[in-house]
């Protein structure tokens, strides 16, 4: 186990005599596993299934660039709970103003929400896809299938990355077989790559550009990160907390570089299967029909399995930030993991049907859409704390953001929420 430390850690040597700071250090590993899912869940698939379908390969770019820049908040809000002991909503409420703590406490209940109407959603379509299920009934089930992961997980923290690893393996498996059978021409790729700006003069292409990266970067996983490090963080001694951050920075490296293979492989097999058409497919229904014409109706089963395993992986990640929400905000602290998933549920799977009934279920990818909108509206209520505390010596001792680096997560922060907020008013006019 040293070893590994030693490993991950980058070529950091753990004291030998030192056992109980090595079994430490071990349980940093695994927390970039929890937030990884949340960058696959149904609410990017429209989106990379849209740029893959209208513009091939073009928008591959900005996947990876999306990726890597809530890779770099994600690291950031690991080194603010390593330096501090403390997750992001506790770290809000303390040091921040009342009015803004509460403002964001509310805007990452309503992230939790919106993830919950993703997962719900997705999973029905998938059930439809898969079963013919009715949808509404489709977000029954998916709901019950939440309690029985859940109760798979029975509140272990190791379970919890277990059951989570089983459900992205599926996801990552199925789309090395879509790859498989999408055969693409890897030189096409490339060259698709070296196309992004073509791809983003295009208004359209722009706008679904901005809709990747609305999706990639969710509020609710800058709680998660800091709430299950902090909490494994606690029985560190202060020298050992440098070496924690490197272990969490390449867990989470690791993690999220999955993901991105994920959601590229989703692109590349939308591009390689469902473009040439000159149409834009946003609709998942849409793009199993014609995958299935395509690549045959295995895969387009495979693809169906894929889809509801991406929204119950992201089960058990929105209700431990829930619980790690109230914890830091000091709200129902009382509330059980089943309880607060049984609520959380309740409220989404009543919007979901309720919208469903109103549109007939005609446009049940519309809620997938919403549910981004909502993501984007609450992922300033995130950044803005976590930056500014993050910059704060007072609090984060000789791990306080400075020179260089503070200056780029202020300017990213700035951009990503001019960009998101011209993405939620163009869906909303």
């Amino acid at each position: 186990m040293t070893r590994f430390i030693y490993a991950i850690s980058g070529g950091n040597a753990v004291p030998a005599q030192d056992v109980q700071v090595s079994a430490n250090l071990r349980r940093m590993i695994g927390s970039g596993l929890l937030v990884a899912v949340g960058y696959i869940d149904p609410g990017n698939w429209a989106t990379d299934i849209a740029g893959g379908s209208g513009f091939g390969y073009g928008l591959l770019m900005v996947v990876i660039v999306s990726a890597f820049l809530a890779l770099g908040f994600q690291v950031l809000v690991s080194r603010l709970a390593l330096a501090t002991g403390q997750d992001l909503a506790t770290l809000t409420a303390r040091h921040l103003s009342p009015r803004l703590s509460k403002a964001a406490w509310l805007a990452g209940e309503a992230a939790i929400l919106a993830t919950a109407l993703a997962e719900l959603v997705g999973g029905a379509i998938a059930l439809r896809l898969l079963f013919g299920l009715p949808l509404i009934a489709g977000v029954a089930v998916t709901g019950v299938g939440t309690f029985a992961v859940l109760a798979l997980a029975r509140g272990n923290a190791d379970r919890h990355e277990r059951v989570i690893a089983l459900l992205l393996s599926v996801v990552a498996m199925s789309f090395v077989f879509l790859l498989f059978k999408a055969n693409p021409a890897w030189t096409e790729v490339a060259h698709g790559v070296t196309r992004t700006g073509h791809a983003l003069r295009d208004p359209q292409g722009f706008l679904i550009a901005l809709g990747i990266l609305g999706a990639t970067l969710m509020p609710h996983n800058l709680y998660l990160h800091s709430g299950s490090l902090a909490q494994r963080a606690r029985q560190l001694p202060p020298a050992a907390r440098g070496l924690a951050m490197r272990v969490a920075r390449n867990d989470t490296i690791v993690s999220l570089g999955v993901a991105m293979l994920i959601n590229a492989a989703i692109m590349i097999v939308a591009a390689a299967s469902l473009s040439g058409s000159g149409l834009i497919v946003s609709s998942l229904d849409d793009a199993h029909a014609v995958i299935g014409r395509t690549l045959g109706a295995g895969a387009a089963i495979v693809f169906a399995v894929a889809l509801y395993a991406a929204g119950q992986s992201s089960t058990l990640t929105g209700v431990l930030a829930g619980r790690i929400l109230s914890n830091g905000f000091q709200v129902r602290r009382g509330w059980s993991d089943r309880r607060r998933a049984l609520m959380t549920r309740l409220v989404a799977g009543g919007a979901a049907a309720c919208l469903l009934a109103f549109t007939g279920g005609e446009d049940p990818d519309g809620l997938l859409v919403l549910s981004q909108v909502i993501l984007s509206l609450a992922l300033p209520f995130a950044l803005g704390p976590l930056v500014l505390l993050a910059r704060r010596k007072s609090l984060m001792g000789q791990y306080a953001l400075r020179g260089g680096w503070a200056w780029a997560a202020v300017a990213a922060t700035v951009g990503i929420l001019l960009l998101d907020g011209y993405l939620v008013a163009d869906m909303l006019v």
